[in-house]
């Protein structure tokens, strides 16, 4: 006889969600549950008997890692695959260490996913069964676009991490709209501070047109620099930093697009300045599409604030782009 198993999808991502679910649909014994936080997912830990779970590194409320740091809560053996953005070398050693028995990392191949679901006792019959529960499909634009943003994210953290010899810490990108009215405010606000160096980078693509913001503060810029291999030439300018905001544009473009299939191009990265207010002054109804996030090194005292900023059109591209690779 066939054995029913329960499997919990805990992450914050509603595209994550609906992928996972359409992969495993064809699942003749699968009972699906969601979580959106850690402290979801261990409710339904505590509550019902999981076989599989898939878990999140990055989410709000708890993370991947918190989760697995407070198992088991029951007596019930789940098998746990991470299945993250993430993909730094450190984030898998330290999510095996605390006991996941898979790491997968995002974006996630439809097929390898089966062919393990099948090794854990999943039964596939080639029909699609209806899913009991799942109010979880969205086609949103800024929920689509959260998702490929997290994953490129994760790429760019894993290349700064190897350069670096040091783990970065994984943002929750913010995705959202912007007025012109508070971008210039923004701008006008990181001109005032005088702790922080702002770098700007235009770059276009597949009819998308953009700008990046990064800015860099904490007393160990230089030193960050250094162990990414960028050297200061002249104490009076800002190679390094110049260098590092480069990195992190580039790092996220490049994931990007192998994701959306769009190759970009960038501009020669520079230090902001006066002119470059963007004309805010002219285009006071203007609403940009922006992607902002935070890089954090774990031991050495920098933060990289970057803020991609895009016009409207921009967005319809980008998720048009996604919904094809559901589709």
């Amino acid at each position: 006889m066939i054995k029913n198993m329960n499997i919990l999808i805990c992450d914050d991502s509603v595209l994550v969600h609906k992928s996972i679910t359409r992969s495993l649909q064809a699942c003749s014994n699968a009972n699906f549950f969601y979580a959106e936080n850690g402290e979801e997912g261990l409710e339904h830990l505590k509550n019902i008997d999981i076989d599989i779970m898939f878990l999140d590194l990055t989410m709000p409320v708890m993370d991947g890692f918190s989760v697995m740091k407070s198992l088991p809560v029951r007596d019930f053996t789940t098998t746990i695959i991470v299945l993250s953005a993430d993909v730094q070398c450190t984030a898998m050693e330290r999510s095996l260490a605390l006991g996941a028995d898979y790491f997968l990392p995002k974006p996630f191949d439809h097929k390898q996913l089966i062919e393990l679901s099948q090794r854990l006792g999943l039964v596939f019959d080639g029909v699609q069964h209806s899913v009991t529960g799942a109010h979880f499909i969205s086609e949103h634009p800024i929920d689509n676009i959260r998702e490929i943003a997290n994953i490129a994210l994760g790429r760019g953290a894993a290349i700064i991490s190897d350069h670096l010899g040091d783990f970065i810490k994984m943002p929750l990108p913010n995705v959202a709209f912007m007025k012109s009215s508070d971008l210039s405010m923004a701008i006008a606000d990181i001109r005032n501070d005088n702790e922080l160096i702002a770098i700007t980078q235009r770059f276009v693509g597949g009819g998308i047109h953009g700008e990046a913001l990064v800015e860099l503060h904490g007393q160990d810029i230089h030193v960050f620099g250094e162990k990414l291999g960028f050297s200061q030439t002249d104490e009076y300018k800002n190679e390094v930093v110049i260098d590092i905001a480069n990195l992190m544009v580039s790092s996220f473009l490049v994931a990007l697009s192998e994701q959306i299939l769009i190759p970009f191009s960038v501009r020669q990265p520079i230090v902001l300045e006066e002119y470059m207010n963007l004309h805010h002054t002219q285009c006071e109804t203007n609403t940009y599409f922006t992607i902002e996030y935070t890089y954090k090194a774990e031991i050495l005292d920098v933060e990289c604030d970057v803020l991609f900023i895009m016009d409207s059109h921009s967005l319809t591209i980008i998720n048009d782009k996604v919904m094809e690779s559901l589709h």
